[in-house]
């Protein structure tokens, strides 16, 4: 066992979500007036904490229901092959997920006594998302609602208050924003993986929908968060330069018009999986950075 095979099985390079997701409310908070170190590090911590529960957890799932066996492997969907090529076991990518659940619950005490009460209910659904998303939410079509809530909504709203405990309409917008691309997100992954998704007893949108439908969702669902950003901006509840994050509608276009092709044929299909991660990631980098540069402006 190495740490480059851990690399690979918490899926590194997605870590940089949480990251992100914490700066956004987090330079948020600064932009209204206050930022806090030691909370910013903490809740990063638990955010990657559970992070890496949710992806830990969904590969150990996946490969016992055989779902993993099944699926057309690329670096965006179809788990990471770690368990299947026995570079691990499944008993120690389980206890990995335990330990960081365990640990994230620790962090998150030192949380509430630092900032308050009002942190406890953030803290407990994003821990029940973390812990039952593959087992049970991803199994009753409630999986991309619960990674919207779990990996996009509450990081947001969490990483707002822990600067400021009291919610402001900017940091629901964008908390909304980050939502909405978050379970895009796993709407688009899901997009390949249908057929092994059946098989292994799962229940989702794509599923339910059809693919066409779901590729109509995705993109309507993407460009909303252009118009969120847009509307928001106009209305002066977000910074001006919150627009940034329109730079990306290049690769949203890209991700849209190739969600409607065939997911079957994952050799060009991975483009829109590629382009669906850079919405994501690099339209909230954008926002960071332009909230950023606000507070530089006189």
């Amino acid at each position: 066992m190495s740490f480059k095979v851990w690399m690979v099985e918490v899926r590194a390079p997605f870590l940089l979500l949480p990251i992100i997701l914490s700066l956004v409310g987090s330079f948020l908070a600064l932009n209204n007036g206050a930022f806090d170190v030691i909370n910013f590090i903490l809740f990063t911590a638990v955010l990657l904490l559970l992070h890496v529960t949710v992806n830990t957890l969904n590969e150990y799932y996946d490969h016992k229901t055989g779902i993993d066996l099944h699926t057309k492997r690329t670096m965006f969907n179809g788990g990471t092959g770690t368990l299947q090529n026995g570079l691990l076991t499944p008993r120690q990518v389980l206890g990995m997920a335990i330990a960081c659940f365990v640990i994230s619950a620790l962090i998150s005490a030192v949380l509430v006594a630092r900032v308050g009460l009002v942190l406890v209910p953030l803290v407990v659904l994003g821990m029940v998302f973390a812990l039952f998303y593959t087992q049970i939410f991803a199994r009753n079509m409630l999986g991309e609602i619960s990674a919207g809530l779990g990996l996009g909504f509450l990081p947001v709203v969490g990483a707002y208050m822990v600067h400021l405990p009291v919610l402001s309409v900017d940091c629901l917008v964008l908390a909304a924003a980050a939502g909405i691309l978050t379970f895009n997100l796993l709407l688009l992954n899901e997009f390949p993986d249908i057929e092994a998704d059946i098989m292994g007893g799962r229940k989702n949108l794509v599923i339910a929908l059809g693919r066409r439908r779901s590729a109509f969702l995705y993109s309507a669902l993407t460009f909303l968060v252009y118009g969120i950003l847009l509307i928001f901006v106009l209305l002066q509840i977000l910074p001006a330069l919150c627009l940034l994050g329109l730079m990306t509608l290049p690769f949203a276009y890209k991700a849209a018009t190739t969600s409607f092709s065939d997911p079957t044929r994952i050799e060009s299909f991975v483009h829109a999986l590629k382009a669906n991660v850079q919405v994501v990631l690099v339209t909230q980098i954008l926002v960071v950075i332009g909230i950023g540069a606000s507070l530089l402006l006189p």
